[in-house]
């Protein structure tokens, strides 16, 4: 009953309409036999048969598996695991008998082909995604009912779901975000909207381009059109030190995006975005410094366009021209602003004037 009741509430139209259609007609039998008893009319019996045989029917159609979990918020407001059910159609009744024996035969000869065997214990190869082909891409998406503005991203890893070096396609319904990984073989995450509201940073992440995404040094339609989602690696600023370092996004609960597949989940969930840092920790400098901060950061790992991080810079810096905020704390910002080379000076002087303007007409 409990995987009825989450198949119920956290599955997708296709899953509630098929229990839905088995407890309608269940409960039509129920009451009809019942009425039929009452009133004695035999061929209300006899309907009430039908509709429990139909009820029958339909639950051999389709057999419920367990999904990957879907997190949400208890009452309480603390984080909660639920294992999400999905329905998976039963292809004795919508094929041959010899379908599932014949994806088996499929599903053992790819993986021979692949190179892949049971100690591999989830290696990165070279020909991870070959199999992707345009038709079978084109049906994975229909099977997981991908919505038509899904996007593309890289996830570096999660512990969590035990993701590494994993191309996946991200979009939302209402209330709950799905992921698709393309792995060995195809696997579907869904989380609650609530868990996902703001996006996390891990800057400095010490890496090896060499010994990473090996999968992608070899040419295929899933390196394709998933490389321009890499992520970017930098040098190290230590002196003599030939280390490479890379940023990295996070979503709930530890999926750590590369940064160029930040920008289109920041735009599909509407993330807000701030660091957890000795910056934006101290309670020396004021909220309008530590917006353009983050901006800035979204700028420099190209999360944000030159444009957008320009849109971000006016925004703020015209709300502290209105704030109630002494004048030389409206001076020092600017000034530590163009310090880090956030602003020019030209904003500077700009940002001043229309201070001085604002004043001068409210004291009128």
């Amino acid at each position: 009953m409990k995987r009825i009741w989450n198949a119920l509430r956290y599955g997708d139209a296709e899953t509630r309409k098929c229990i839905g259609s088995v407890i309608l007609f269940s409960v039509a039998a129920i009451g009809i036999i019942a009425i039929a008893g009452l009133l004695g009319r035999f061929y209300l019996f006899v309907f009430g048969m039908l509709a429990g045989i139909a009820a029958i029917m339909v639950s051999q159609t389709f057999t419920l598996v367990d999904d990957d979990f879907v997190a949400e918020i208890n009452r309480d407001g603390e984080k909660d695991t639920v294992k999400t059910v999905t329905v998976k159609k039963n292809k004795v009744i919508y094929g041959s008998g010899n379908e599932k024996k014949k994806e088996k035969e499929e599903q053992k000869g790819r993986t021979k082909k692949e190179g892949h065997t049971d100690t591999d214990d989830g290696k990165i190869h070279a020909a991870q995604f070959e199999h992707y082909n345009a038709v079978v891409l084109k049906k994975i998406k229909k099977k997981y009912r991908l919505k038509r503005d899904h996007r593309p991203i890289i996830i570096d890893y999660s512990k969590s779901y035990r993701i590494k070096e994993c191309p996946a396609f991200i979009w939302r319904i209402h209330n709950k975000v799905y992921l698709l990984l393309l792995e060995k073989e195809p696997r579907r995450l869904s989380i609650s909207r609530d868990l996902i509201r703001n996006m996390g940073y891990k800057p400095g992440i010490k890496s090896d381009p060499a010994k990473e995404y090996e999968a992608f040094k070899k040419e295929n339609l899933v390196t394709g059109v998933f490389k321009e989602y890499l992520p970017d690696y930098y040098d190290s600023k230590g002196k003599n030190d030939t280390s490479k370092y890379k940023n990295l996004y996070t979503i709930y609960p530890d999926i750590c995006i590369s940064n160029r597949s930040a920008a289109d989940v920041m735009d599909l969930l509407y993330l807000n975005f701030m660091p957890q840092d000795k910056i934006t920790k101290s309670e020396k400098i004021n909220g309008f410094f530590k917006r353009i901060y983050a901006a800035n950061i979204l700028y420099r790992d190209r999360v944000y366009s030159i444009t957008e991080y320009k849109e971000a810079v006016e925004k703020a810096l015209g709300e502290m021209c209105y704030a109630e905020i002494p004048e030389r704390e409206f001076v020092i910002t600017l000034e530590n602003l163009m310090k880090g080379k956030f602003i020019s000076q030209e904003y500077v002087d700009h940002y001043m004037d229309m201070r001085d303007k604002i004043v001068s007409n409210s004291s009128h």
